[in-house]
This record gives structure tokens, sequence and C-alpha cells, in this order.
């Protein structure tokens, strides 16, 4: 691999300012494949995560990857709950960008998200408990937010 090519990802962490960044949509016809090619990379270097946001690996936009139920990393561009559960469950989390950090927090059961996949075909899905719960923390980094962290 010339160094040209050579990943340069690294994961940001705590006090990273692109942490608390709102993150711009994903136009139409942009190349995020080198946004997915790092986040690709931190997450599976990573001993303990699964999920990651672009912020996290230094990009402003709305792209996460999660690992809902063990099966293999599942690509969103531009993300969006679109129905939600009245149910909410507490629960532990823990991030990557603040390491050694858990925080008990309140989310939503279950989610219904749209989305566009790596190939940019429009998806849709229903999320429960643990992927659920994945989903809504990778989604609050890309408003600037992370509970984990406050």
């Amino acid at each position: 691999m010339n160094r040209r090519n050579r990943c340069r990802a690294k994961l940001r962490l705590y006090p990273d300012p692109i942490l608390t960044t709102v993150c711009e949509p994903v136009g139409d016809d942009e190349d995020v494949s080198g946004i997915i090619r790092d986040m690709m990379h931190i997450l599976t270097n990573s001993k303990t995560g699964v999920g990651l946001a672009a912020p996290q690996a230094g990009h402003t936009k709305r792209v996460i990857i999660a690992n809902t139920n063990n099966d293999g990393y599942l690509v969103m561009i531009n993300p969006k709950i679109t129905t939600f559960s009245s149910d909410w469950v507490f629960g532990n989390e823990g991030c990557l960008s603040y390491p050694g950090r858990l925080a008990r927090i309140n989310r939503m059961q279950w989610i219904g998200v749209d989305w566009q996949s790596e190939g940019r075909l429009n998806m849709e899905g229903d999320f429960i408990y643990l992927g659920a719960r994945i989903i809504q923390h990778e989604i609050d980094h890309l408003d600037g937010k992370c509970e984990v962290g406050e």
C-alpha cells in the first residue's frame, strides 16, 4: 500500500470540539467512501465498540456504523428516527470517545429508522433493545451530543 492510500483515521477523544459539532447531511451525489473507510478502520480495531458516528472519526457528515445484533456492521447514511415506542428503558452506556466513562441513560425501547445504505439505496428498519440503543447513541453524536460525556 502506498503512503497516499494509507488510512489516517484516528478516534477523536473528549475534549475534541468536533464531538459537539452538528453534522451536515450527506448530499445525493456525495462520495462518503473515505469517511466509511476511516470509520470502519476505527471500529474494527476497537475491542469494545459496537457503533461509531462520523465525528468520532473526524468528519462532520451524517454517517453512522452500528453492529446492532452481532452479525456485522450496518452503514447508515443520513439516518432519521421516524417512529418510536412510548416505552423507555434505562441502561448503561459507554462511548469510545469518552474512555472509562459509563452513564445510565434512558432510551426509547424500539425505533423505526429511515436511512441510505452504503450503495445509496433507501432503507428502513425497526430496531429494538440494544440495537435501538446503539443507533440512538450514534445519532446523538451526529447532533453534537453524548450523554455519556455529560
